[in-house]
């Protein structure tokens, strides 16, 4: 069905905006339409769809080097095994980013590298560098703009660049990450490090500040293109290659999946299980099969055709004549279908058989 643009009526702005006011602690009020934009210079994006989600810079507080705690900690009772997390792997270490913390956050700074998050745009990016990332209170095709703390540009995150100031055009370098529930993590990672409750903020992470808005079918912020051919909310795994966009619904994948496909002339593999709600994407001529997946023993390995290698879901090769190879991850992310649409609006869309 034709793509087509939509704009969100008042009442949903309205409601966009009560719900932050009940959420929301007095540091951080909605404040739409009051302040003009940053004059930075040309934008490379549409300036019209850009608005004021809270009022000005760190807004919503980002996190800066959060305590870590074990799985086992009473530090994560706020955790529930249905709740997403962005999980990353540093040499031999596992590091766990909640949802239910980036929610309130959306960014966490670590030492020399960044995990962002947009709760409006369910898209999560893992940033390569050390220049420290903050919330703008700006918004892009409903889209978390960060600025840089070392020059001030602001990054739509989606778009993976920067779109004004020093850095203006620059991508953003981001790395291998793995999106999937707390109960699946904690299995597979148990000796990963969390980000604690105790983050010095006083927010419910008990609690999800936007209602129902991760199921129903709203859109609180004008974006530039809608495309109904899924629903709003939607999580896609999309992959952007020479130009070429597509999406890959996971709620269509199976149970458990190795999928092989082209995507801009370039060979693409996809782990990844509905059931489970993890999708990760590499570059690779390989064909892969399921060698093991039992998360009860927290194993999950894929072997490839040629070697009989064995890799495990981040892409890294643990046994066989090819172990300590990784792979190369492609340039992909998982959102809302809504959000990849409109920021990709040519994006075809892969159909399970």
């Amino acid at each position: 069905m034709k793509a087509k643009n939509k704009r969100p009526t008042r009442k949903l702005l309205s409601l966009f905006l009560l719900l932050f006011v009940w959420s929301c602690s007095d540091d951080y009020l909605i404040d739409l339409g009051a302040e003009s934009l940053p004059r930075t210079g040309t934008w490379l994006i549409d300036e019209s769809y850009i608005l004021w989600g809270c009022s000005g810079q760190d807004c919503i507080p980002n996190l800066t080097n959060p305590k870590m705690v074990s799985v086992s900690s009473p530090e994560l009772s706020y955790l529930s095994n249905n709740d997403l997390v962005v999980g990353v792997k540093k040499g031999n270490d596992y590091f766990a980013f909640p949802h239910p913390i980036l929610d309130w956050h959306e960014v966490i700074n670590m030492n020399d590298y960044t995990i962002s998050y947009c709760p409006l745009t369910g898209s999560a990016l893992h940033i390569l560098d050390d220049r420290g990332y903050g919330v703008s209170g700006m918004l892009y095709n409903s889209n978390l703009i960060m600025y840089d703390k070392e020059s001030n540009s602001f990054w739509p995150q989606m778009l993976l660049r920067s779109a004004s100031g020093k850095f203006r055009g620059e991508k953003l370098e981001t790395e291998r990450m793995i999106e999937t529930t707390w109960g699946v993590w904690k299995k597979l990672f148990p000796e990963s490090q969390v980000v604690s409750s105790n983050t010095g903020f006083n927010r419910n992470y008990l609690g999800y500040p936007y209602g129902s808005y991760k199921t129903n079918n709203s859109i609180f912020f004008p974006i530039n293109n809608f495309d109904d051919r899924l629903h709003s909310k939607t999580r896609v795994l999309g992959i952007l290659s020479n130009e070429e966009a597509k999406a890959y619904t996971i709620s269509d994948f199976d149970s458990v999946s190795v999928i092989h496909d082209n995507v801009g002339g370039k060979k693409i593999v996809i782990f990844g299980s509905s059931s489970d709600n993890i999708a990760v994407a590499y570059e690779t001529d390989d064909h892969f099969t399921v060698k093991a997946y039992d998360l009860e023993t927290g194993v999950i390995l894929f072997t490839d055709d040629e070697s009989g290698s064995e890799w495990n879901i981040f892409g890294v090769a643990v046994a066989g004549s090819r172990e300590g190879e990784i792979l190369t991850i492609a340039n992909s992310f998982i959102s809302f279908w809504f959000s990849w649409a409109a920021f990709y609006p040519e994006t075809s869309i892969w159909l399970n058989g």
